[in-house]
């Protein structure tokens, strides 16, 4: 192991070990709640992000994390089931969804599969809005029972309600999904993505099924969505069409964008300093009500300058300052 992987581990480590002991020191609990919320984006922009590395920009991702949120709270709320349940339902609906339509949509390239996803995203919140029975119309859904509880007769009971244990279970539930997509990310299946998007002719000649690839793909980054929006759908206690629009949808690429999508930590990064940034601008009416114009410019800077997102910096600046020795060198020759 050398020097730089041991430091990328250590510094790991320490953001871990931040994280898991924030809330002992964290009195605020608006402060904790924005930490929450940037757990929830990290997986709705890492899903994002394992679909882009087969080349594809779902532009229906927000639908997903709406479908995951209705799918969880409607069977709690209808059926009487507990909400871990629920999750499984949610993860399975969206499964058969994003395959089924998937199997269609994936087929198209460039411009075609951005209007179609667009178009698949907008219908599936116009059904969520235009039926009051079972989705509740505009308004959504409200009072959204809590998360059941866990418990193990005889050793422990964790119930949900406070920040502090829903900042916990947003942290456990992102902790698992961003290592089962590092394991596919560095497996071979992330292999096989990474050359579909660099050349599919050529993978398909070699006899890898693209569709298959894509698809799997399209159905693992749509569940992470899922996840997130059933875990909202609970903690908010409510959920409405509203929230899952086109500009939360630009929020969700620009997370990927920015932090850089050719890397797993990309999103991680860039849906952290985004959200706090976000949060930031909340503090300012002006700013807040142009976001996503802000949001905007800024990519367009990171774009012109850092071209491989936020994460591709440190990288950056030792590539820069090696420049400077080199001409500081050739000056003293």
């Amino acid at each position: 192991m050398n020097n730089k992987s041991r430091g990328q581990i250590i510094l790991l480590l320490l953001a871990l070990l931040f994280i898991l002991v924030a809330p002992t020191f964290l009195k605020n609990q608006y402060h904790i709640h924005i930490l929450t919320m940037v757990f929830v984006n990290i997986i709705i922009a890492s899903g994002l992000r394992l679909i882009m590395t087969t080349g594809l920009v779902s532009f229906c991702h927000a639908a997903f994390v709406a479908i995951g949120g209705y799918a969880s709270a409607l069977t709690v709320m209808r059926l009487g089931l507990s909400s871990w349940v629920g999750l499984i339902v949610a993860v399975a609906v969206t499964v058969v969804i994003a395959v089924a339509f998937g199997l269609i949509l994936l087929r198209l390239k460039g411009t075609y599969f951005f209007i179609a996803t667009t178009a698949f995203g907008e219908i599936i919140l116009l059904i969520f809005t235009r039926w009051a029975d079972p989705f509740g119309g505009a308004a959504g859904l409200t009072n959204i029972p809590l998360p059941s509880a866990l418990a193990i007769p005889g050793l422990f009971s964790i119930q949900f309600g406070s920040k502090v244990s829903f900042y916990y279970l947003a942290l456990a539930i992102m902790l698992v999904l961003m290592l089962i997509a590092y394991r596919l990310d560095k497996g071979r299946m992330g292999a096989i993505w990474t050359g579909i998007h660099q050349a599919d002719l050529l993978a398909q000649s070699v006899g890898i099924n693209i569709m298959l690839y894509k698809v799997i793909a399209f159905a693992v980054g749509c569940s992470m969505a899922a996840v997130a929006g059933a875990f909202q759908a609970h903690y908010y206690s409510h959920i409405n069409p509203g929230g899952f629009g086109f500009f939360t949808l630009v929020n969700y690429l620009i997370y990927v964008m920015i932090g850089g999508s050719q890397r797993l930590m990309g999103p991680v990064l860039g849906a952290a300093l985004l959200t706090l940034f976000s949060e930031f601008l909340s503090l300012y009416e002006t700013l807040a009500i142009y976001q996503t114009i802000v949001f905007g410019i800024v990519l367009i800077l990171v774009i012109l300058f850092l071209p491989q997102g936020i994460i591709s910096l440190p990288s950056k600046i030792s590539f820069w300052y090696q420049q400077l020795q080199e001409r500081s060198n050739e000056r003293r020759d």
